[in-house]
């Protein structure tokens, strides 16, 4: 049993002893009046309570581990020609900074998403950025190019959690009708981008080494090099600042779909009835609503401890028998009768196994790929554009015009990244259209192809800056679906470990993409924007093959 002390500030206490006991006697006869899986029936009661003041603030506070994210994605890519001139690392080498932030995320995304299935969302929810703000504060006195590394890659096992783990906890608290939501929640992956672009405009022009071609003067990069320190360290507070509001503003409890699939009704119960109260409104929860026929139980404490830690495989109750070493699956089915399956593992460690196989399995299998598939594409094509876009704005000249300053550069990038503000808001807006989920995927993935392929033909600056602008901007409303289908598509079980192991090899991809752009520049600063061409056009064929569109799906 879970102490009282896991709920505080608005939320009740955890039932004593008796009171659970007796919340786990099912009544029979109501439960007969019950259709649907439980996470149909959790569905139901969220619509019930409705959407108000909880569901509000949580928004803001989820939308911080977005927006830290890509915050220090963007960080991370305005210092790196600046990191570049302070440590003196050759062109391809210089995707390694990028690509240890990558590889912590890959390991973080991996990590935090099947841990939040198994142990909860609430952890995560702190740890996140408990990391992120400590090794980002690190990574300000780091004394050389691999210990930046070595910081950034703990930082970004911090930060990378917050994709999989937050969106999914947040969907877990939303009624139905509001799912958008979870897309337009990604205006704060935006807003990490616009952040960023803001501080390096603030202070890399003028805490940098001037341009090599504009200043005789030797520079000294200890004392007037030190911009990019200046920015982690600024960055760092911030992440270090949402990690504080999100410690006080709201005592999160855990999700109360989470909270079913490990059977502890009572709880559930409880978390629903002061998220009704803390929205203001007059709704009253019955248990009856809660009420499941219960089978087998555990026969000792020890058993039911043992099955507290399994994940559900069915979206429903578990029990855990040590001698059969089964897991009890409970269901309703749509005749309102009760089914139960036995499922054998030899350990703890198999019942996540079982989730992966179930990710592999027929039901989820043509998913599961295709959505692999879209994370890892999508990474390839946006980072090899993004990550290096500072150094092509550095280096790109046209015929009649000079080379641009270090301060017009910033201002650039800063415009590239206010245009992706807008593609957060309307994706929200056209994914309720008649063109759903899929079709504004597919739009935007198609689009930001075309796009990339003009900003390879650009002959001037405005070119350049109308073409990126628009890469930006498709680029993020893509993102923008992507992050909200993909918890969206796969039920409660799996959610956490799907959009994990999805936001994982799309790390992966990060991991390896700026290393390939690195040489791919030494031989055409073109091929990897053909690349990134090819790569927003499979993303493309992958949403049109994709077998679900999730708008207003029962």
């Amino acid at each position: 049993m879970v102490s009282s002390s896991t709920f505080v500030s608005q939320f009740s206490s955890l039932p004593i002893q008796e009171e659970e006991e007796e919340a786990v006697k099912y009544d029979n006869e109501s439960s007969a009046q019950h259709h649907g899986t439980t996470e149909q029936m959790l569905d139901k009661l969220l619509s019930k309570i409705g959407y108000g003041l909880f569901q509000k603030k949580l928004l803001i506070l989820c939308g911080f581990g977005w927006l830290a994210d890509n915050m220090w994605l963007q960080t991370t890519v305005i210092i790196l020609p600046r990191v570049q001139d302070h440590y003196d690392v050759p062109d391809k080498w210089i995707g390694t900074l990028t690509s240890s932030l990558f590889a912590g995320m890959t390991l973080g995304a991996l990590f935090w998403g099947p841990f939040s299935d198994s142990k909860g969302r609430k952890i995560p929810y702190t740890m996140t950025l408990v990391i992120t703000s400590v090794f980002g504060l690190l990574s300000t006195f780091t004394f050389d190019f691999t210990s930046l590394c070595f910081m950034l890659f703990f930082l970004g096992f911090g930060v990378g959690g917050n994709m999989p783990t937050d969106g999914a906890l947040y969907l877990e608290f939303l009624p139905k009708e509001y799912h958008y939501l979870l897309t337009f929640m990604s205006v704060f992956f935006s807003f990490g981008a616009v952040i960023a672009s803001i501080l390096g405009y603030l202070i890399l022009p003028k805490w940098s080494c001037p341009d090599i071609s504009s200043s005789t003067i030797p520079c000294d990069l200890a004392t007037e090099n030190k911009g990019w320190r200046i920015m982690l360290f600024t960055v760092s507070m911030v992440t270090f600042l949402m990690l504080i509001l999100r410690t006080v503003w709201l005592k999160l409890p855990e999700t109360p779909k989470f909270l079913m699939s490990q059977d502890r009704q009572h709880e559930t119960f409880i978390v629903l009835q002061d998220i009704a109260k803390i929205n203001g409104g007059h709704v009253e929860i019955d248990k009856d609503e809660l009420s499941f026929d219960s089978q087998t139980r555990s026969k000792s404490q020890s058993d039911e401890e043992d099955s507290s830690d399994l994940m559900g495989v069915g979206g429903s109750m578990e029990d855990f028998d040590n001698d059969e070493e089964t897991i009890v699956r409970h269901v309703l089915l749509p005749n309102g009768q009760h089914g139960v399956e036995e499922i054998l593992i030899e350990d703890e460690k198999q019942g996540r196994g079982q989730i992966v196989r179930l990710l592999l399995g027929p039901q989820w299998r043509r998913t599961t790929i295709l959505i692999w598939c879209i994370w890892t594409s999508t990474s390839v094509a946006y980072t090899m554009f993004n990550v290096f876009l500072p150094k092509y704005l550095e280096t790109l000249g046209f015929e009649g015009e000079s080379k641009p300053s270090r301060e017009q550069v910033y201002r650039d990038y800063l415009i590239y990244s206010l245009s992706g503000v807008p593609g957060s808001v309307i994706a929200s807006w056209l994914i309720e259209t008649s063109l759903g989920r899929k079709g504004t995927m597919s739009a935007s993935a198609f689009g930001s192809s075309l796009a990339l392929f003009v900003f390879s033909m650009i002959n001037s600056r405005i070119t350049m800056l109308l073409s990126s602008s628009a890469v930006s901007f498709l680029g993020t409303l893509l993102y923008a679906v992507i992050y909200g289908y993909t918890p969206e598509v796969f039920e409660t079980h799996v959610r956490g470990t799907a959009v994990g192991t999805a936001s994982g090899l799309g790390r992966i991809a990060g991991i390896i993409s700026p290393l390939i752009t690195g040489v791919l520049l030494t031989i055409n600063i073109s091929l990897p924007l053909y690349v990134s061409v090819i790569g927003f056009f499979i993303v493309g064929l992958c949403v049109v093959l994709l077998p679900v569109e999730t708008k207003r799906r029962e």
